[in-house]
């Protein structure tokens, strides 16, 4: 009669969370890392839930941590599974409510910049969505009339997505010279867009 192994399917369940995580990062089965995520599952949903209060971004924060854990327990060495679990998800939580506060953050500065001047957005609507060559040269050609710091902060908040405070972070300028200096490119911009399908329509 042959010896059975060790762990055979029906006592992977059995098997100590030590035992688990060392069978998956030896044979990088996922089915190992799920055994052991199930058993602390209601730990993590937990966690993430205290931080979204909303069940769907708990749920897909919990989906999110165990593919991140399929990549990151390869090859790592963790003293308590249930522990390193928490942190991580903990910490992926952290990083999240984080981009959801810049991304409100940078909502709410679009929507100032918009009431403040609904001309200038349509120009730049009309940019983005359109690729015809007249139109990229009309950009170029306004941006490079403007004033350094004002083409500077244009640019990183229209077409690079920045807020106020990486643009601040990323040249020196004080939050207050940065929307200053957005509010008179935007305009100046504007002006300068105008001109030049004025132009272009006359010619």
């Amino acid at each position: 009669m042959s010896s059975s192994s060790p762990h055979t399917p029906s006592s992977f369940n059995e098997a100590s969370d030590a035992e688990l995580l060392n069978l998956f990062q030896k044979e990088l089965k996922p089915d190992y890392l799920g055994i052991l995520f199930m058993r602390y599952r209601h730990l993590a949903y937990g966690v993430a839930y205290k931080y979204f209060r909303e069940r769907e971004e708990a749920e897909d924060m919990v989906s999110h941590v165990f593919s991140l854990l399929l990549e990151k327990l390869p090859g790592k060495e963790i003293l308590s599974f249930k522990q390193y679990l928490y942190g991580t998800v903990r910490n992926e939580c952290l990083a999240r409510t984080r981009q959801l506060k810049k991304e409100g953050q940078r909502q709410q500065e679009w929507a100032h910049t918009e009431n403040s001047d609904t001309g200038f957005m349509e120009i730049e609507e009309l940019v983005h969505l359109t690729n015809e060559q007249p139109l990229d040269e009309a950009v170029q050609e306004a941006m490079e009339q403007l004033g350094e710091e004002q083409r500077i902060c244009v640019y990183h908040f229209f077409f690079e997505g920045k807020s106020y405070k990486d643009i601040s972070d990323e040249t020196g300028f004080t939050l207050k010279s940065v929307k200053s200096y957005l509010q008179n490119g935007k305009r100046n911009l504007k002006k300068l867009l105008e001109e030049y399908f004025k132009r272009a329509s006359s010619d």
